[in-house]
């Protein structure tokens, strides 16, 4: 890896979503950064184009763009590097999280998501290792682009319609963030050991296996929830990420003064974190 004016290579990191990436050091203001190399813009030229939008985006809970250039090697990327744990690493060891936690975590990915689609852009790669919590608490969303498979489960995490290649939009980002739900509550994708799969119309419609048959200390109204995130058809989805934001605080609200539901089996860091802003549009209308 050749040297890169105002950075510090540190370590490989591997293949990302994007090329290969590394832990570097920013000289100037000595902090840690993610620097991803691209691949070659005639191969890709597409990565190109949706890592110069994402990497303009700036919310509480994306990860931050700091920088772009060029070097020997190509086109460099550089992101802000978050100092925690992917949920699924979270769910791997802990077995699950408590239901209020996870709705924090939900709310603050739907408000990222609805950031995004604001500016036109879906993130078409949600996976339990898109979602990191950063030191100190806060939920932060990654890793735009093209599908990678993820390493916690031989079952992904995408919608019916995209399995099927068809043209999709934030409802699809919807789905996949309604079966992360359920893996953060349960420990379990939503089709382990599901019952198989039904042919509706002509279509196979797979059901995911109840939320509360694999955790039973799960609201109903959450199970409800992932329900129809997850539903298959997009129209019976929520039709935004900014609807779904505003659901989720409803949720929280009508919650708060229910008895106390959270399992011991808990991933609530113990430092004081931060929680999803109310945004105009997310707050609910009274």
């Amino acid at each position: 890896m050749e040297n890169i004016p105002g950075y510090e290579i540190l370590e490989s990191l591997g293949k990302s979503t994007w090329g290969d990436s590394f832990k570097a050091r920013q000289i100037s203001l000595n902090r840690p950064v993610r620097l991803t190399i691209l691949p070659p813009r005639e191969k890709a030229a597409p990565v190109h184009e949706l890592a110069r939008i994402s990497a303009a985006l700036t919310h509480a809970h994306l990860v931050s763009g700091i920088d772009m250039g060029t070097c020997p090697s190509g086109t460099y990327l550089v992101t802000e590097w978050v100092e925690g744990p992917a949920v699924g690493d979270i769910v791997r060891k802990t077995g699950g999280i408590a239901e209020d936690r996870v709705l924090e975590i939900l709310l603050a990915a739907a408000q990222a998501l609805d950031h995004a689609a604001r500016k036109g852009l879906i993130h078409d790669n949600i996976t339990p290792e898109s979602i990191f919590i950063a030191r100190g608490g806060t939920p932060k969303l990654r890793g735009f682009g093209p599908d990678r498979k993820s390493s916690l489960s031989p079952l992904d995490w995408r919608s019916p319609e995209k399995k099927r290649g068809e043209v999709r939009d934030v409802r699809s980002d919807i789905y996949s963030l309604g079966a992360i739900l359920h893996y953060l509550l349960s420990g379990l994708h939503p089709f382990e050991d599901a019952p198989p799969a039904e042919v509706v119309d002509g279509e196979v419609v797979e059901v995911p296996i109840p939320l509360r048959q694999v955790a039973r200390r799960v609201s109903p109204e959450v199970e409800q929830l992932a329900l129809r995130m997850m539903a298959h058809s997009p129209e019976d989805r929520f039709a935004s990420a900014g609807e779904l934001a505003e659901e989720i605080e409803n949720l929280m609200e009508r919650l708060d003064g229910k008895v106390d539901i959270r399992s011991g089996r808990t991933a609530r860091p113990a430092a004081r974190r931060t929680r999803p802003t109310r945004t105009r549009r997310t707050r609910r209308r009274r």
